[in-house]
């Protein structure tokens, strides 16, 4: 493996921030200058993996190297690890060794200095806490808004309600999570994992209320890019289809699972509530990978609040349908 010459510090940091980077040659400066212009009174890491980039992402970060703290680390693999098994940022997650972990991918970037100081603060003064998200603006590939709405908790304190309401506590690059708990519940679920491809920040807002509150502050912080056409985003290449509805159910009955090994009552009921409104969802209309009479069967095994998963649809698109009259952001 190719790294840089310059090593992170062997100082134990406060916090570790993780860029994974993948053909991002025109956003990946913008992204590491944001981290390198943090004000904190701790000491923090950065490790940069490049996996395999090739359209000339490998040299703009050659040439930041000289310019860089020596904080960061640059990883240039010497292969492309994929997205299964140990990959790219998998690697760089079990390469941290700070209290606290951030992440932050190379094509975001951070609009506040004092970002990850007053998250700490936050973390530091509220034990409680398992980790603290805040807001963000959305930008296209000129780095200015869009006008796109990310669907961001609208209350302070993220919940399995807000799960459910498919809001998120806020996008990856706006987190800051305990490390060692996060890595261990992360671990757990990953084990039990029986869809094979689904959104990562819905696996984390799940299993981060399982370890402990959630705080989401109200400032907009950072910018998440999101290029609709050529962007390798999640959400720019999925299509929905019958494969993606399997995935979604796999998904839910996988919560579902976690939960119960957590013995965790809340959890268990926002887990079913989520994958019954989703096989329901997937039950009528065009895109099937049920039937409603099986569906409804499924439901009526439960014992318990079986009226709740019933109606769980009418009510995940009434609360939805208001927010969006609000101009908040939702994911329908």
């Amino acid at each position: 493996m190719e790294e840089q010459t310059k090593t992170a510090t062997m100082q134990t940091p406060m916090v570790s921030v993780i860029v994974p980077v993948f053909n991002q040659r025109d956003y990946v400066e913008r992204c590491l200058r944001s981290i390198a212009s943090q004000e904190c009174d701790f000491p923090i890491e950065v490790i940069v993996g490049d996996d395999l980039s090739t359209d000339g992402t490998r040299d703009v970060l050659r040439s930041l190297e000289p310019e860089l703290p020596d904080w960061f680390q640059i990883l240039l693999r010497p292969k492309n690890m994929g997205l299964r098994g140990e990959n790219n940022c998998n690697d760089l997650l079990h390469r941290c060794r700070g209290r606290y972990m951030a992440i932050l991918e190379g094509d975001d970037f951070w609009t506040y200095d004092g970002k990850l100081q007053a998250q700490v603060d936050f973390l530091e003064s509220h034990p409680g806490y398992s980790a603290c998200y805040h807001h963000c603006v959305v930008v296209g590939a000129d780095s200015k808004p869009n006008g796109e709405k990310y669907p961001e908790c609208p209350k302070e304190e993220y919940t399995f309600k807000e799960f459910f309401y498919m809001s998120l506590p806020g996008q990856i690059g706006t987190s800051l999570y305990r490390r060692e708990p996060y890595l261990k519940a992360r671990e757990d679920i990953t084990r039990m994992r029986l869809y094979d491809s689904y959104p990562g920040d819905r696996r984390n807002a799940f299993f981060i209320l399982t370890i402990g509150r959630v705080r989401c502050m109200n400032q907009a912080w950072s910018a998440y890019r999101h290029v609709v056409k050529g962007g390798s985003s999640y959400s720019s290449n999925v299509r929905i289809d019958e494969g993606y509805a399997r995935q979604e159910l796999l998904f839910g009955k996988t919560i579902i699972n976690f939960a119960e090994s957590r013995h965790n009552a809340e959890a268990i009921h926002a887990a079913k509530m989520t994958y019954y409104r989703t096989l329901l969802k997937w039950s009528v209309g065009k895109v099937r990978c049920s039937t409603l009479h099986d569906a409804l069967r499924e439901i009526m095994g439960e014992k318990d609040r079986r009226p709740s998963y019933l109606l769980s649809p009418l009510r995940w698109y009434a609360v939805l349908g208001v927010r969006a009259l609000l101009g908040r952001g939702v994911t329908l």
